[in-house]
């Protein structure tokens, strides 16, 4: 059912999206989660946190908890392509394409939600946390199982797992629609399924903002001395904080973050996925037992000697 290539694509794309963005995840991270204590607002903009974030912690502060989710983005794409390709044979024979561009998308979603809400927990928690406030990973995993247990590992299940089903499905759903009208205009690959990769993640993540807003403040506040507050409570603070364009903060960094890393995961896929269909190993072979074919003989064949053996009677 999984196709390997599939799934080998997933990890290169990945782990590429996951360097180019990390930065602008950071500040999207702190955006979502600033406000959500006792302090007020500290950053104004993206660019303000930004700012501050590099005059305060250094350039490095954009890459704290980058160890994690690249360790794990490679994982995450290989679940998302793989189940997603999976689905959509599973389901080709009982729906239509649109339809099943958007089901093998939740597919997809739900199982990611499902193997990575620990990590993205972590990486959260390192993200809002002050250099020297936590030691890494590792320091961060300890912490979280000592005071909440196993259980504490997947805080804000609910509201990512909502946000994973929308956002994924929005994702690939897009993808194909946006790249087939680019390929039908004459727009060429690899530029296709760049910009239409880009497309896509802009798409899904004003799909899945709010929620995953929720699932950012909920995982942030397991670092804070509180005790930690379920996924309404965040709501309903934000919504008194700041109304309905609250769950819209850090929306601005997100979209810029989002455009480069997706159109570098569609391409880095689609790219991974042509090489393993024709490997330039396989040209080059064939090549060669075609050059053999047309090889001079060395030798010119030996004349057929007369039989010696008597006539039959």
């Amino acid at each position: 059912m999984f196709d390997a290539r599939e799934l080998s694509a997933g990890v290169a794309a990945g782990s590429v999206g996951q360097t180019v963005g990390h930065p602008f995840d950071t500040i999207k991270v702190r955006l979502q989660t600033d406000g959500g204590g006792q302090g007020g607002m500290r950053y104004a903009s993206g660019r303000h946190c930004a700012a501050l974030s590099l005059r305060r912690e250094g350039a490095r502060v954009f890459f704290r908890g980058l160890s994690v989710p690249l360790a794990a983005k490679g994982v995450e794409q290989s679940v998302s392509f793989g189940v997603r390709g999976a689905a959509s044979r599973s389901l080709k024979p009982y729906v239509g394409d649109r339809l099943r561009a958007w089901a093998s998308g939740a597919c997809a979603g739900a199982v990611n939600a499902l193997v990575m809400t620990p990590v993205w927990l972590l990486k959260v928690q390192l993200q809002v946390t002050a250099s020297g406030g936590l030691r890494g990973p590792m320091d961060a995993l300890t912490r979280t199982v000592a005071r909440q247990g196993v259980r504490g590992l997947y805080t804000g299940g609910g509201s990512i797992l909502g946000a994973c089903v929308v956002g994924a499905s929005t994702r690939f759903a897009t993808y194909d629609a946006a790249v087939a009208r680019m390929r039908d205009r004459g727009l060429r690959d690899p530029l296709a399924a760049a910009c239409g990769g880009g497309v896509a993640g802009m798409a899904s993540w004003m799909a899945q903002f709010p929620l995953d807003l929720i699932s950012a403040r909920t995982q942030a506040a397991t670092v804070a001395p509180a005790a930690p507050r379920g996924a309404v409570a965040h709501a309903r603070d934000v919504l008194r904080r700041s109304g309905v364009a609250g769950f819209y903060r850090g929306l601005g960094p997100c979209l810029a973050r989002a455009f480069p890393v997706n159109a570098a995961v569609f391409l880095t896929y689609e790219v991974s996925m042509r090489a393993l269909n024709d490997p330039p190993w396989r040209a080059v072979d064939q090549h060669a037992r075609q050059a053999a074919q047309h090889l001079p003989v060395p030798f010119p064949p030996y004349p057929q000697q007369p039989s010696l053996s008597p006539a039959p009677m």
